[in-house]
């Protein structure tokens, strides 16, 4: 998941700068930004839902960043602004091809446009993201929650980043994989992993001697009853060199 100190930090500067900046920005075009304050009120309200939504993602699965989560939000004030029949201003072709619904020129083109405060946040939750994607991978093929906080606490203390089966293996391939073998797609998982040169660890019930013995056919590096497999997780996973 997002580091929780650099996720709170870009929130909390982001939602407090925008109504500060569409003030400023309404002001700039020759208009009372207090004519339009619910809209400002509503785009403020918008962008902290959105943003709680975003950074509670885990980082390869957040699909725009914050700034753009702020730009979106500028949809509030350029309609109440068109509503209210603003003629809409000139703007560079490089600007409209960019964002095509910023008639009034409202969006910020950086976090440097939000203020000091915002921008470092936006930095250091930029930085951690980058130090989070560089981690080596370990995917997990289960759909036991209650299995899922036990494998990631030892895939997290082993300086691995856990991804989630999703009915395929990610583009790039995990250093190792771990599979439940009464999900549905356990022998597909271990077939294509294996394929990949992934190191792949099986786990299922003790009595399962069959299942056990197939996912080592299908190229599992190891196939161990639970019991043993979380015992032994810590050091079944390859260290990182």
């Amino acid at each position: 998941m997002p580091l929780i100190d650099e996720a709170a930090a870009v929130h909390a500067t982001f939602a407090s700068a925008y109504p500060g900046y569409v003030a400023a920005r309404v002001a700039g075009l020759g208009v009372d930004a207090g004519a339009i304050e619910p809209d400002i009120a509503a785009g403020a309200a918008w962008l902290d839902s959105e943003l709680t939504a975003l950074l509670g993602l885990p980082f390869d699965r957040q699909a725009r960043s914050p700034l753009e989560v702020f730009q979106e939000a500028m949809r509030f004030p350029t309609e109440a602004l068109a509503a209210a029949g603003l003629p809409e201003v000139e703007r560079d072709p490089v600007a409209r091809a960019a964002l095509p619904g910023d008639r009034y020129g409202l969006a910020p083109a950086s976090s440097q446009d939000l203020g000091e405060e915002a921008w470092q946040a936006h930095i250091m939750w930029g930085a951690a993201k980058a130090r989070e994607l560089a981690r080596p991978t370990a995917l997990l093929v289960s759909s036991d929650l209650m299995d899922r906080p036990r494998i990631e606490a030892s895939v997290a203390a082993a300086g691995y980043r856990m991804l989630l089966w999703h009915g395929a293996p990610p583009e790039q391939s995990p250093v190792v994989g771990m599979v439940d073998l009464a999900h549905a797609d356990a022998d597909d998982a271990i077939a294509t992993l294996a394929a990949r040169g992934v190191r792949v660890l099986a786990y299922g019930p003790h009595v399962d001697d069959f299942a056990l013995t197939r996912a080592r056919t299908l190229g599992a590096a190891e196939a161990l009853p639970r019991s043993r497999f979380f015992r032994a997780l810590g050091s079944l996973l390859p260290p990182i060199v």
